[in-house]
């Protein structure tokens, strides 16, 4: 409890901190969200990384779970060698989720020692003290478009009004988004149940949004919009696309995927495998092309197309 009493207190004194260099404390919270992801985006990025490679190799797993199905001790070996043979991490896509669930809390419980003046008495040393300056608390005491940042759209006065549900719609809309940008277009029945399943958690952290101060469910919708730059800029649109027609497809192209042969036994070893174009694929648009003239003529040169050397035929 110390530490996450320290843990708070850091963050009342940064959100005063920005809130002082913008003017208004629905800034510093803007501000303090672009500071946090910026701290952790090593590991995001990481982490988007891992995702991509992660859907990139499911065709590989799933031939390794065809072949390997009835043998699970042999099944993991080769599903770990995949994910070392390409740097993937299986639990890489958690890690940022747990570190932002802390803060988000903890600016939750920040956010309520600063608004709510019966609180201010929970505030850590250090933050009572840069409460002391008149602007910092009139800074504090200014509304964001009409609403205060520290009640919640249902609390326990009731509800507070519609404009409290504007962020936390906001959330569960981005946070939806995301998590489909995230999944690729074209899945497996397997995956495509898990994606499914997961699209509850948005709705669950929409419910926590509406019971949270406003001032902090602005910190998880700042953090949204940059998660889904971040998302776009690392795997496209991907699945979103297939609910909204109107978007364009992926820019990058996909790696192709398929399984070559071993040269030790006659297993199949899953990897990756660059598609090989012969002279005759490239070619045959031009050797097919219409031949112009009478219509003897295009009979003749179709004829010579089906027969390359007349004199075999039968």
């Amino acid at each position: 409890m110390n530490i996450w009493s320290a843990f708070v207190g850091l963050l009342e004194q940064l959100l005063l901190f920005f809130s002082s260099l913008t003017g208004n404390m629905a800034l510093g919270i803007v501000l303090f969200t672009i500071a946090a992801r910026l701290f952790i985006l090593p590991l995001t990025l990481s982490s988007l990384r891992s995702s991509r490679r992660m859907q990139e190799v499911q065709p590989i797993l799933k031939e390794i779970q065809r072949k390997y199905g009835k043998d699970p001790q042999r099944l993991q070996e080769e599903t770990l060698r995949v994910y070392r043979e390409h740097k993937i991490n299986p639990v890489g896509g958690c890690l940022p989720l747990l570190l932002q669930l802390p803060i988000f809390f903890g600016v939750y419980q920040a956010v309520y020692h600063l608004m709510v003046p019966e609180q201010r008495v929970n505030l850590s040393a250090a933050a009572a003290e840069m409460l002391k300056d008149e602007r910092l608390a009139q800074i504090l005491a200014a509304p964001f478009f009409g609403m205060d940042l520290g009640v919640p759209a249902f609390g326990p006065n009731g509800f507070a009004g519609f404009a409290y549900l504007i962020l936390p719609v906001l959330s569960i809309v981005l946070q939806l988004v995301q998590q489909l940008m995230a999944t690729p277009r074209v899945q497996d029945p397997q995956q495509k149940a898990f994606t499914q399943a997961m699209l509850i958690m948005p709705f669950v952290f929409g419910y926590i949004a509406f019971t949270f101060p406003t001032g902090a469910v602005l910190y998880w919708v700042v953090s949204s919009v940059i998660g889904v730059i971040q998302q776009y800029f690392t795997s496209g649109w991907g699945s979103l696309a297939n609910y909204l027609r109107f978007l364009p497809p992926d820019n990058r192209p996909t790696p192709s995927l398929t399984l070559a042969p071993s040269t030790s036994g006659d297993t199949t070893e899953p990897q990756l495998e660059t598609p090989k174009v012969d002279f005759w694929s490239v070619m045959r648009p031009l050797i097919e092309a219409p031949v112009e003239g009478n219509d003897s003529a295009s009979t003749e040169q179709r004829t010579v197309r089906q027969h390359p050397n007349p004199r075999r035929r039968r």
